[in-house]
């Protein structure tokens, strides 16, 4: 009876090892996304905005996208509420 026991635990055994997966979880995961904001005024020409929520590393930011690339402002920031009207929205990808 107990040489059936293992030749059962020796089979599931070798079985588990053949049927692994090669699985490998990422080294390192980058976020692009704002980690401060700053409250001065953009000088620069915004062709796009978006909003960032607030998750993770990521704080609550407006994204202005300019010539000279993207700018984390405050969304608290007094004129940031004007300047967003009249500004297309950012096109998100899915």
């Amino acid at each position: 009876m107990s040489r059936y026991i293992l030749s059962a635990v020796l089979l599931v055994f070798l079985c588990s090892l053949t049927k692994q997966e090669d699985y490998r979880r990422p080294t390192k995961i980058t976020t692009t996304c704002c980690k401060s904001v700053s409250s001065g005024l953009i000088h620069t020409k915004i062709t796009a905005y978006e909003n960032q929520p607030a998750f993770d590393a990521c704080v609550e930011a407006i994204v202005f996208h300019t010539d000279k690339g993207k700018i984390c402002s405050n969304p608290k920031a007094r004129w940031v509420e004007r300047k967003i009207k009249g500004i297309p929205m950012f096109p998100k990808t899915e």
